[in-house]
């Protein structure tokens, strides 16, 4: 005997338009119950594969992303490593300037007065690449840093990425030493400038340094400098940088002009007609100081030149280079 529960029916009347016989589906409840539980686990489950749809559409464009930021990143790594690379052909180039300039300052006149038998200090002391130990009286202090230093070219083996580093670790430690060699090396050259090392005049030497007959008398006398006889008017220039530090009347030397170049030296320019600078002026090597004359006590139109070093005079022809 079945149940009422069992009995119970869902039923379907389908009633045409036309004239035609009605009929109906009876369709029982379990039936019903079991087609609704599979929707509803239908609408789970494309409920479920459109949010992993989603979701995975997310990731792709997350990858993406990622996939062009990592690009973007490599041409960037790539572009650093070029950069850098270059930047250390450059350093190489200007450690190869640094020893032709300190070739060219040993052959400077007057450098002689700088250097010494020292041997080259050892780049990879620290105490040796500080600026502040700047020795000027051995020039090999500026040989520095190009035989015991290496860097990762490209043709190197290893990751772009560690290469780079590398090279920007080596630049690190490489660029200070080299700004302080150039800061020295600067300062070393502004004491070649300041050595005399130039004619001061057109002509030529008429009476030298040391003893000489007195020109306008009797007897002998030293001559602290040597004189260069050229025409009346000529330029006089200056033979290093240097400070004006009197211009003016002097008893025999007439119209004088003395320089004090800050390393010991002064050069004095005598029996001049005229000045072009005053006392107190900055002059620098080349520059046209005064014109030749035969003030003071002469016997002609001539320059007297003189170098003196920490006060005591010195042969000038060691120092006139043309």
């Amino acid at each position: 005997m079945t149940t009422k529960k069992e009995n119970r029916c869902f039923t379907i009347m389908i009633v045409p338009h036309s004239e035609e016989a009605t009929f109906s589906i009876r369709l029982p409840f379990y039936f019903v119950q079991v087609v609704v539980v599979l929707l509803m686990i239908g609408v789970a489950g494309l409920s479920v594969l459109g949010y992993a749809y989603l979701m995975a559409a997310a990731e792709a464009r997350e990858a993406r992303a990622l996939r062009q930021l990592n690009r973007n990143q490599q041409e960037e790594i790539d572009s650093l490593a070029i950069e850098t690379e270059r930047m250390i052909e450059h350093i190489q180039e200007v450690d190869e300037l640094i020893e032709v300039i300190v070739e060219e300052l040993e052959m400077a006149p007057g450098a002689e007065r700088f250097f010494d038998n020292q041997p080259v200090r050892n780049p990879s002391n620290s105490e040796s690449n500080n600026v502040n130990n700047f020795n000027p009286q051995n020039p090999a202090y500026f040989i520095p840093f190009i035989e015991d230093q290496t860097y990762n070219s490209r043709s190197s083996s290893g990751d772009v990425l560690d290469r780079t580093t590398g090279n920007i670790e080596f630049l690190k430690t490489v660029i200070p030493e080299h700004s302080d060699t150039l800061d020295a090396l600067g300062e070393y050259t502004n004491l070649i400038r300041a050595t005399p090392s130039l004619w001061p005049a057109r002509g030529r030497i008429s009476s030298g340094y040391g003893m000489r007959a007195v020109p306008y008398g009797e007897g002998y006398q030293f001559h602290r400098g040597v004189d260069i006889v050229g025409s009346h008017g000529s330029p006089i220039r200056v033979t290093a940088n240097g400070k004006v530090v009197f211009s003016g009347y002097r008893g025999d030397y007439g119209n004088l002009l003395i320089v004090d170049h800050f390393n010991g030296y002064e050069t004095y320019y005598a029996h001049l007609s005229g000045f072009a600078v005053n006392a107190g002026d900055i002059v620098e090597k080349g520059q046209i100081i005064g014109y030749m004359g035969r003030t003071g006590r002469t016997t002609g139109t001539h320059l007297h030149y003189e170098v003196r070093y920490e006060g005591a005079t010195v042969n000038p022809r060691n120092y006139l280079h043309r």
